[in-house]
């Protein structure tokens, strides 16, 4: 029964999907957000390690799961930073996606608390199809002429730009569009996305900070939002709620997710788990992200960063 449900799925994200295919959201990611958006580097010199696992539908077979790898630093003197992202996005049966970037931000900052930064990134998306991996169940009836057709990979180039605006450690807002010459959306290709976001960080007292962080994703016909509230004790432990509805769908999907983390000697780490709520609520069930990072110290330096604490 779950092999069907995963099949079910699948067909759903190649019909369905071809036209509202949409990418992660930015729970976790707004610790290192250069998949999003080369622009999101940040202004710290040291270099910043940051892997990320989500895992859709826990507990059935061939479930889609993504595997996120950033790394990035800044270079001072060039007022530049410098960055590489791998993505792997695996749909559940027979479909995945493989993303290899390499990003540059340029920083343009108009004194000690406030910087722009203009970003691109340059790489290569590779789509694959293993039609005999599809099987059928129960007079589940797949689409011959559909199967008969594909490919099982293809390569295309891939272009990210971004531009992204800080202060002090409290606003961050920024724009993007990924994907930016995939204006067709087929089974091999995700189609442009433009994400605008926006975050500021509350000072409670000397021991709690407050972030509302909110996300909006357009993709085709696609409209999603990601309401975030992140709380942070001593600036060590922290805990958020975060509320991603597909508002174009007139909310019939309404996932929840809970995040806790920690941080400890420039090792940072997270969990998150998201419910499924809403309409499809039976099917989406559940969803893990794990996310892990590290910051390795170039040199010690006197700059201060607007992302020095919570978001690189």
């Amino acid at each position: 029964m779950k092999k069907i449900a995963i099949i079910i799925i699948t067909l759903l994200s190649v019909g369905f999907g071809v036209n509202a295919q949409q990418e992660l959201l930015m729970s976790q990611q707004f610790y290192s957000r250069i998949n999003k958006n080369p622009a999101g580097i940040g202004n710290v010199e040291d270099i910043d390690i940051f892997a990320l696992g989500h895992f859709q539908y826990a507990g059935m077979e061939d479930a889609p799961k993504t595997i996120l790898l950033n790394g990035h630093t800044f270079v001072d003197k060039w007022n530049s930073g410098i960055g590489v992202s791998f993505s792997y996005d695996n749909l559940g049966i027979a479909r995945s996606f493989t993303n290899i970037k390499l990003d540059y931000a340029y920083g343009l900052r108009f004194n000690d608390d406030m910087l722009v930064s203009f970003g691109l990134g340059l790489g290569v998306l590779v789509s694959s199809f293993d039609v005999d991996k599809y099987s059928v169940e129960n007079g589940l009836e797949l689409n011959e002429d559909f199967l008969r057709d594909a490919e099982d990979k293809k390569a295309r180039p891939d272009v990210d730009l971004g531009v992204e605006f800080t202060w002090k450690e409290n606003l961050l807002v920024g724009a993007s569009i990924t994907h930016l010459i995939d204006g067709k959306v087929t089974s091999y290709s995700l189609g442009q996305h433009l994400y605008l976001y926006g975050r500021y960080l509350f000072p409670i007292n000397d021991k709690w900070d407050v972030a509302p962080m909110l996300t909006y994703v357009h993709h085709k016909k696609v409209n999603l939002l990601e309401v975030n509230v992140t709380g942070f004790y001593n600036r060590f432990i922290w805990g958020g709620l975060t509320w991603h509805p597909d508002i174009s769908s007139g909310f019939k999907s309404n996932p929840l997710a809970i995040t806790l983390g920690a941080e400890y000697k420039r090792f940072r780490l997270g969990y998150t788990f998201d419910l499924g709520l809403g309409e499809v609520h039976n099917i989406a069930v559940t969803s893990h992200e794990v996310m892990l990072s590290y910051s390795i110290q170039r040199k010690k330096s006197a700059t201060t960063s607007s992302e020095s604490d919570f978001f690189e």
